[in-house]
């Protein structure tokens, strides 16, 4: 008896996501009218109709994110197609909407969220070496020494974690490996909190962790400045 190949979570997802039916025109358009009577099988219908178009995006942005995988991309735009069916029920083409939603939002994240402290594309400054014994600034052209940089000081990030709900912090950490933890997908993490293949619990807790995470350094950052300000007073006085 030969032994057949298990196939990944990724090849299983696309597997039923392509076994879904495909909706002509018309069938969307009854869809939308029944949706906007207040039809909630016509609503999932509606969302599930976009989830292939968001399988296709999120292989094709895949490429641009460091550490996140196919499954992540997919959740994110799953999440953005669940959330502005309300907003798209209002407007003349609600599928096309839904779609631009979910591909905008993960071009958004591939962009700007693909890891928790971006770094600007000034700094990936590498240093090309061509023997190890030439001097690490015989390449340039003023001949100056290359200054190493101090590692960042990512305490205030930390402090601003530890604030953070129970649930959130575990989220964050698993996933962005903070504490020298190994990297978890989202997709991963959703599975272990809910039996759905399509789970998404975990890409909504990363979206809310990260909102309040922000919402704290935020504050740590204003209330720096306020002792900033206040010591510069009384030294003038």
């Amino acid at each position: 008896m030969e032994t057949q190949d298990v196939p990944t979570t990724k090849e299983l997802y696309r597997r039923e996501v392509r076994s879904l039916p495909r909706l002509t025109r018309a069938e969307e358009q009854e869809l939308v009218r029944r949706a906007r009577r207040g039809d909630a099988d016509a609503r999932t219908a509606l969302i599930q109709s976009c989830l292939n178009y968001v399988g296709f995006m999120a292989a094709w942005h895949a490429r641009y994110v460091l550490h996140d995988e196919y499954l992540d991309l997919v959740g994110i735009g799953n999440v953005a197609v669940v959330e502005h069916v309300d907003e798209a029920l209002t407007r003349e083409n609600p599928c096309a909407y839904l779609r631009g939603c979910a591909k905008f939002a993960i071009i958004y994240h591939c962009f700007n969220r693909a890891s928790l402290i971006p770094t600007p594309w000034q700094a990936k400054q590498r240093i090309s070496v061509a023997s190890l014994d030439m001097p690490v600034y015989a390449n340039t052209v003023q001949q100056e020494p290359v200054v190493v940089r101090e590692s960042p000081d990512y305490s205030l990030l930390y402090q601003a974690v530890e604030q953070l709900p129970q649930r959130y912090q575990d989220v964050l950490i698993k996933h962005y490996g903070l504490y020298d933890r190994p990297v978890e997908s989202l997709y991963e993490m959703s599975r272990k909190m809910s039996t759905s293949v399509k789970g998404s619990i975990a890409y909504l807790t990363e979206y809310r962790a990260l909102r309040r995470l922000r919402q704290l350094l935020t504050q740590q950052e204003e209330r720096t400045l306020l002792r900033k300000k206040s010591g510069e007073a009384s030294t003038l006085s």
